[in-house]
């Protein structure tokens, strides 16, 4: 804003000048001013640095903590990393047996290659207790007649191992839950493919009777109605005839009557299958 200038006293204007004694006010406002930023944009420098140190410090921290992670991540990784090794190598050793079991058990050595030194110390006719994982006793060694109840005529029947006939012999229980889905599958796949196998017969031997236990055997049987015959065997004879184990069990037997497998436990339809094929030969 202009305005007008003032008309000084002559004798004011003519005095001679002399140095200022005193300090503009606008001056030291606006050097208070200045101090006052500058202190500001140091105290926001400071705390920029501050702040800065304070994010390095905690990355160090951090990535020290993600390398121990990481370090102990991989330790685990290599663990796992054994124990599938592992795995396999238990699976490869199983697949041999399996493959040792389906193409050699039944063409085993007979009985007559052996010494009397050998010979199991059974009774005749009796196969010696089957121990899982060594090598059967059983096999080249001749069973001898079975004979017990079937259970859907009431009669007594005799089998003779050494008719000339190969037999797959399965003893079950049941309240066996391997048992239960053992009976329906064998039951339907030997009513349709018998004829297929017509010097291999199956009989079956229901053992380790229980009233208390589930699955009661009567109405289980009377409902399954199956095609072979089913031995009744209430007081266990027949399962210690065969060495007996575990249920289900499985015994296989050529035309002279020498055993030539056992199997303890579950078969599949295939690898039943797969048997009778090789019984069959036997027998032709």
């Amino acid at each position: 804003m202009d305005t007008e200038p003032t008309t000084e006293p002559a004798d004011a204007a003519d005095a001679p000048s002399s140095p200022s004694s005193t300090i503009d006010v606008t001056e030291r406002e606006q050097s208070r001013r200045t101090s006052t930023s500058s202190r500001g944009l140091l105290m926001a420098i400071a705390v920029g640095i501050v702040v800065v140190l304070a994010v390095q410090v905690f990355t160090l921290v951090s990535s020290s903590r993600t390398d121990e992670q990481i370090a102990a991540l991989d330790e685990r990784i290599a663990s796992v990393g054994s124990d599938v090794v592992t795995i396999q190598d238990s699976v490869a050793a199983l697949d041999g047996k399996v493959e040792e079991l389906s193409t050699s058990a039944l063409v085993a050595p007979a009985a007559s290659g052996a010494s009397a030194a050998d010979a199991p110390a059974e009774p005749a006719g009796v196969l010696p207790p089957f121990e899982q994982g060594q090598p059967d006793a059983a096999l080249g060694v001749v069973l001898g007649e079975v004979t017990g109840t079937e259970y859907y005529t009431g009669e007594e029947m005799t089998f003779d191992p050494s008719d000339g006939v190969s037999r797959a012999w399965l003893i079950w229980a049941h309240w066996c839950p391997h048992c239960q889905r053992e009976m329906p599958a064998v039951t339907d796949w030997y009513g349709e493919n018998a004829d297929a196998y017509p010097n291999v017969e199956l009989v079956s031997i229901t053992s380790a009777i229980d009233p208390s236990r589930g699955n009661p055997l009567e109405p289980y049987l009377d409902e399954l109605q199956t095609p072979f015959p089913v031995l009744v065997d209430d007081d266990s004879r027949l399962a210690d005839q065969f060495g007996l184990n575990a249920f289900p069990f499985w015994v296989f037997t050529s035309p002279d009557g020498t055993t030539v497998l056992r199997v303890a436990g579950y078969l599949e339809i295939d690898q039943v299958a797969e048997i009778f094929a090789q019984l069959e030969t036997l027998s032709a």
